[in-house]
């Protein structure tokens, strides 16, 4: 039985390791220690990640429940909320995320391993993901990140991989532009110089896809 990544998404040094402790012990593998949402989203693109556990506030631009939010639509990961406040406003903000555990700090071990240990039953975590078939023999390999042609991996830097990604995630409908800002650059816009720059390099690498430019609005994968 494959052992279950976690990523802790944490701005407090000893609450975070006090939880890696904890998880590592009872046989989970924390994946990183993530103090803001930038960091965050670059360990989901770059590891395995089955089960994230975030605190609401962390540093950033964007808070706890946002960066999960932003995650959970490029990932099918479950989220574990953890917070020191569980009044109304935070709990109605952490609503518009399908989290599957809230931990109120202070917590004790048992609780937050029950939670992850719900999680893992609930999401089945120990299936393989199935890669993904594309047009003209493209296979998105979802678990490692990797595109395949003719089961042989295209070469692409990080942001390439990024913004495939999170077109292969939603393909079919549209990516807005300050979508793939956020993600790509971790900004709510840059220059459009950037983003058709990106797109050109990977419209070489793989021109058999279509990615089509939606004019003033965004992009699409068509599969």
């Amino acid at each position: 039985m494959k052992k279950v990544n976690i990523l802790i998404i944490e701005d407090t040094t000893l609450t975070a390791q006090k939880m890696k402790r904890t998880l590592q012990w009872a046989g989970y593998y924390v994946v990183a220690i993530a103090n803001r949402s930038e960091t965050a989203l670059e360990v989901m693109f770059k590891d395995h990640v089955d089960i994230i556990i975030a605190d609401i506030n962390i540093k950033g631009e964007l808070n706890g429940i946002e960066t999960a939010k932003l995650i959970q639509k490029n990932f099918n990961v479950p989220v574990i909320f953890l917070t020191s406040y569980h009044d109304d406003n935070t709990l109605s903000d952490a609503s518009s995320v399908n989290f599957t555990g809230y931990i109120v700090k202070p917590y004790l071990d048992a609780h937050l391993l029950r939670e992850v240990k719900l999680a893992s039953f609930r999401f089945g975590l120990n299936n393989k993901l199935e890669p993904i078939e594309l047009n003209n023999g493209y296979i998105y390999d979802i678990q490692n990140k990797v595109l395949l042609k003719n089961n042989e991996a295209i070469n692409l830097t990080k942001k390439e991989e990024q913004f495939l990604h999170i077109l292969i995630q939603n393909k079919n409908q549209v990516v807005t532009n300050e979508y793939v800002d956020l993600v790509v650059w971790h900004e709510y816009s840059t220059y459009d110089e950037n983003r058709r720059q990106l797109l050109f390099r990977l419209r070489k690498k793989i021109p058999d896809l279509e990615i089509q430019t939606i004019k003033g609005e965004g992009y699409i994968l068509k599969v």
